[in-house]
């Protein structure tokens, strides 16, 4: 009976009730909008931070473009034209304060492994062979020779005993052969025969042409990426070729020819390795063209420790019969700064200083823990190299490739990258900009993290004007309708307390209409906050698919998609019930408050007053 005669006396105010029902509705809906939004935001930042992972690369600039004139056996004179990076920048320049790496950026090594089973055929198709000249003359154009050993290269291409064609095609003074002299030199297949020594070979079938190079200079290169001196290299003669006679593998330069066939035999099983800190560091896997098919990934804790373990190509595991979890062992005799391409490691000689083959310098076993997938497409000059290997950074000891540099390069996007923490990218080029290093280009790879939270952050402010808007009209309205309700009873407390009624039925008498007109309206406004929270996120979560390429403060979108996670809708159930208590807390606060103070004034005394 309590509550009827409560509403009834309620409802006899209809403009009254209705206007507290709705206003209170409206409260409870700013809340449960402003508090779901503020969690889903919460909830995807969180998520954001676990998927996304932010990557920067550093390329060193062109410095200018050079053209430069070839001499040509069959055009003459024509020009090509080359990229010059200029003067190399260190990757110490990459150190400075303010960078706030998760990962450093330092520039890679590709290091060649030596393997038991054959997995290239010969070096760039070349040859190294002793050879005869059919007859003495010059190689101005297709020039007759007989292969007397093919003493490295594949002898499906060429044997022994077979007729060959070589020319200096593009040397503008062409070098001469003497008939009866037995020559050594290496041969690289470029162009097709030409010439009035070959006049009865038809085009269409197509024969080989070769040009002889007679170098055994050594490449090797300090960590400061300066040639190391070759007195041998120093004192060739680019017009003359070895002479193969009695005893001239017993001279330094016969020796440097045996060295040479020898590195030509270790290239053929030779696969490279990548060192690296994070696998998303390599930006195939990061764009996701490479892919672990197989296993799992190499671990934070493992590439932190350097743990010997590694990924391989899902080619590499067929020539070589591996499977996840088993070992491999990857002797380590040559590093390069170069671009490791699809045909795989590439180094102009693997011969050192003192002509010989690079020597090992670290041998490791490591346990397969995943095989990757990798698309044939190349993406601006990135790639994963043939048969590539990767390898925490921690599992090479530091700088121990110090003495076995055969390649040198610039800082490129395939070799020199680093992780900052997302969000951060402003920061780094802010504090980038004060280093003043000309020459350096620094690209940014989110996956449209920049975007996403710039988004998140307006949607977080557009919470908190709803949270402050609820929270100010819910207090506004209980104080407010609390007075109409409750002091303007004053007659009736009166009256009723006179009556005999305690100050307890009072309260109930006239608290319940107010309390249960208040939960009428929060339960409608929590109902309809979380509808408009649920269509709020399923808006947002198709508005972000794209991923966005920061480079130097740029963003370029990019085909790469990221989903929103749906785990987000899961972060907004507890808002309704969160601004339902809170707005029926605030109601019975302050409705007990004000009835409270009612009921501490005497009945005749609230009376003498009315009638003032």
């Amino acid at each position: 009976m309590t509550i009827y005669y409560s509403m009834k006396r309620i409802l006899r105010s209809p403009v009254k009730s209705t206007l507290f029902l709705l206003l209170s509705g409206v409260s409870a809906f700013l809340l449960t909008l402003g508090g779901n939004l503020w969690a889903v935001n919460l909830a995807m930042l969180e998520e954001f931070e676990e998927i996304f992972v932010t990557v920067g690369t550093v390329e060193q600039k062109i410095d200018h473009v050079e053209t430069y004139k070839i001499w040509d056996a069959e055009t003459d004179d024509r020009y090509d034209q080359r990229a010059v990076h200029g003067k190399r920048i260190s990757d110490e320049v990459m150190d400075f304060e303010g960078a706030g790496y998760i990962l450093e950026a330092k520039q890679r090594p590709s290091f060649g492994a030596l393997v038991d089973q054959r997995v290239r055929g010969s070096v760039y198709d070349s040859l190294i062979v002793e050879a005869a000249p059919v007859e003495s003359g010059r190689a101005d154009e297709s020039f007759p020779m007989r292969a007397e050993k093919v003493l490295a290269g594949d002898e499906a291409v060429l044997k022994e005993g077979d007729i060959f064609y070589i020319c200096d095609h593009y040397r503008e003074e062409p070098r001469s052969f003497e008939a009866g002299t037995t020559y050594i030199m290496t041969l690289g297949h470029v162009n097709e025969v030409h010439g009035s020594r070959v006049e009865h070979i038809a085009p269409e079938d197509r024969v080989p042409e070769y040009m002889p190079d007679n170098s055994v200079a050594s490449y090797q290169f300090t960590m400061d990426r300066e040639l190391v001196y070759d007195a041998v290299a120093e004192a060739e003669d680019e017009t003359a070729f070895d002479v193969v006679t009695e005893g001239f593998y017993e001279t330094e330069r016969g020796r440097r020819w045996l060295e040479l066939v020898r590195s030509f035999d270790c290239q053929a099983y030779t696969i490279p390795v990548t060192p690296v800190d994070k696998t998303l560091l390599l930006m195939p896997f990061y764009w996701k063209e490479a892919q672990i098919s197989k296993g799992r990934d190499i671990t934070e804790e493992e590439y932190a420790e350097g743990k010997p373990v590694c990924l391989i190509s899902s080619e590499l595991s067929l020539v070589l019969r591996k499977e996840v979890g088993d070992r491999l062992a990857l002797p380590l005799y040559y590093a390069t700064y170069s671009e490791v391409s699809k045909m795989g490691i590439q180094a102009a000689s693997v011969l050192n200083a003192q002509g010989k083959v690079y020597p090992v310098f670290d041998e490791q076993e490591y346990e397969i823990v995943g095989i990757y997938t990798a698309a044939s497409g190349a993406r601006n000059g990135y790639e994963m190299g043939r048969h590539q290997v990767v390898v925490p950074w921690n599992a090479i000891p530091e700088n121990c490739w110090t003495d076995n540099i055969a390649g040198d390069g610039p800082m490129r996007g395939f070799n020199t990258s680093f992780q900052i923490p997302n969000g951060t990218i402003g920061d780094f080029m802010a504090a980038w900009e004060k280093q003043g290093v000309e020459g350096l280009e620094i690209r940014f790879y989110d996956r449209g993290y920049s975007d996403l939270k710039n988004g998140i952050e307006s949607r977080k402010l557009m919470a908190v004007i709803f949270l402050t808007s609820g929270c100010v009209l819910a207090v506004l309205i209980l104080c407010f309708f609390s007075h109409l309700f409750i002091t303007g009873q004053r007659w009736r407390i009166a009256v009723e307390r006179l009556l005999g009624q305690t100050k307890r039925q009072c309260a109930l008498s006239l608290l319940t209409g107010f309390f249960l007109l208040a939960a009428a309206g929060t339960g409608a406004g929590c109902g309809a906050g979380q509808m408009a929270t649920g269509r709020a996120v399923k808006a947002a979560e198709q508005a972000t698919e794209f991923d966005a390429a920061f480079s130097n403060a740029v963003i370029v979108q990019t085909d790469t998609k990221e989903n929103m996670l749906p785990a987000a809708k899961e972060k907004y159930g507890p808002g309704a019930a969160a601004a339902g208590i809170g707005m029926l807390l605030g109601a019975a606060l302050i409705g007990f408050g004000v009835m409270r103070q009612e009921l501490k004034k005497e009945p005749l005394k609230m009376l003498g007053e009315m009638e003032e």
